[in-house]
């Protein structure tokens, strides 16, 4: 009798134990267990994104920098650092005595023709240019070709066509044949 009771209490506890066991819930840990996990992700989430920010800020700066030290390097090789730009070589090497017109000046005439080019001493920033028979006038912006027309002063006068614009009193243009 005393095998049959413990059996049978035995038998009860295990039932006991397997009900209670599948009446719990998942919040098992206590009211607010979901909510402190659930700020726990937030924070985690707030962390991953800070570390994507500063990666993603880390690779700019590093761009720019980047981009900075290849300008810098630039420089260094071809010799622009605390120098001025070099002024454009007019001597044609195939045909000594001959000067070339810079390339930015190039579309000014048309192929085959004489080009003559008036110089205002003291002005880089404008010049005559002589296109089919007259005299035009021409503005010159750009720093570089300004450089480039102070360094066509040392060319040798070449006699016009036709006589240069009057551009003041005392002033003579400074008339050179490109060829």
């Amino acid at each position: 009798m005393s095998m049959r009771l413990f059996s049978s209490t035995l038998i009860l506890a295990l039932l006991a134990q397997g009900a209670v066991a599948l009446a719990r819930s998942d919040d098992h840990r206590g009211g607010d267990w979901q909510d402190r996990h659930e700020r726990r992700d937030d924070r985690r989430e707030d962390r991953r994104d800070d570390r994507r920010e500063d990666r993603r800020d880390d690779r700019r700066d590093d761009r720019r920098e980047d981009r900075r030290e290849d300008r810098r390097e630039d420089r260094r090789e071809h010799g622009w650092e605390g120098r001025r730009p070099e002024r454009y070589r007019y001597e044609d090497r195939r045909h000594p005595g001959r000067y070339l017109a810079p390339p930015w000046m190039a579309g000014y005439w048309r192929p085959r023709e004489r080009r003559y080019v008036a110089l205002i001493p003291g002005d880089p920033s404008r010049c005559y240019v002589f296109v089919d028979g007259r005299w035009l006038l021409r503005r010159i912006t750009d720093p570089q070709a300004r450089i480039d027309i102070e360094g066509a002063f040392g060319l040798p006068l070449a006699p016009p066509p036709v006589p240069p614009p009057h551009v003041g009193v005392g002033i003579n243009l400074h008339v050179v044949l490109f060829n």
